[in-house]
């Protein structure tokens, strides 16, 4: 069994070494190790630079101390590490210039285009219920509404607005989906009566089913998640559970840009490259 590390963001994780270049918010530099195995699932990593010093002194024993160091990481950091400077073989360098019309705010942009987002949950339906989109006061709401961040279902089903980021392999950016999650009753009461507090980020993760169908993937509903409390005035960070879903996966090891050029080119309303 690996030791462990205790790290301030992530808790109780094994321990990972990586070259120093690669920790903090590094991006693009190379990712190079040996191949993970079950005994050893996160092999010491190091960039594209060391790894060029590495080969010109012919291995590690004999590159000076002071060209290459080594710091120890948590197993999450070194994956977001991993994600971060894995080297893909497509990138954005070529959507510079492109051109697309925002659906929200009905303005031009440029460059690539990393946000879409969905206004409803997956089980509202328009045309059978006629409640408010807007309620303007939370303690007297109706059981069935849809505003900009929740929604109520008869009173019986609860939906909260959230983001899902995607990491992009090789860039600091994420590809980020605005989507809906279902809620307990408890939860979602919790959450109007804490809406402008700001202990509310104290709040513990709270489960959460995927409701937002995404057409890029194979049905997305119902995917385990938790969603983690932000502070007010911004919208929750859902965390999926692992599982062997594209979605999932995706989340978990990185989207390739590749892949995001395609769903983006699939999704803009309007392109003018």
């Amino acid at each position: 069994m690996p030791d462990t590390i205790q790290c301030a963001a992530h808790g109780e994780t094994p321990e990972t070494y990586i070259c120093t270049h690669l920790q903090g918010e590094s991006f693009g530099l190379g990712f190079n190790r040996e191949d993970p195995s079950e005994e050893n699932p996160y092999p010491d990593a190091w960039c594209d630079a060391c790894e060029s010093l590495r080969a010109n002194h012919d291995g590690w024993e004999n590159v000076p101390d002071n060209l290459c160091k080594i710091v120890l990481l948590c197993s999450v950091c070194y994956e977001r590490a991993r994600i971060r400077n894995t080297r893909p073989s497509v990138t954005f360098d070529d959507l510079a210039q492109l051109r697309w019309k925002c659906g929200h705010c009905e303005e031009w942009h440029h460059g690539p285009c990393l946000d879409y987002g969905y206004d409803k949950p997956f089980y509202w339906d328009d045309k059978e219920q006629e409640a408010s989109r807007q309620p303007a006061d939370h303690q007297d709401l109706p059981k069935t509404f849809l505003n900009e961040d929740y929604c109520s279902i008869d009173g019986e089903y609860f939906f909260i607005r959230g983001l899902i980021h995607l990491p992009i392999l090789g860039a600091a950016e994420s590809l980020c989906w605005g989507v809906w999650g279902s809620l307990s009753r408890d939860n979602f009461q919790k959450l109007l009566s804490m809406e402008n507090d700001p202990e509310c980020v104290n709040l513990p993760p709270m489960f959460s089913w995927l409701s937002t169908s995404i057409a890029d993937y194979p049905d997305t509903l119902s995917l385990k998640m938790y969603a983690h409390i932000q502070p007010p005035g911004t919208r929750p960070h859902f965390r999926l559970e692992p599982s062997d879903h594209p979605f999932a996966l995706e989340y978990h090891q990185g989207i390739t840009p590749e892949r995001v050029k395609g769903i983006m080119l699939r999704r803009l309303p309007a392109l003018n490259a």
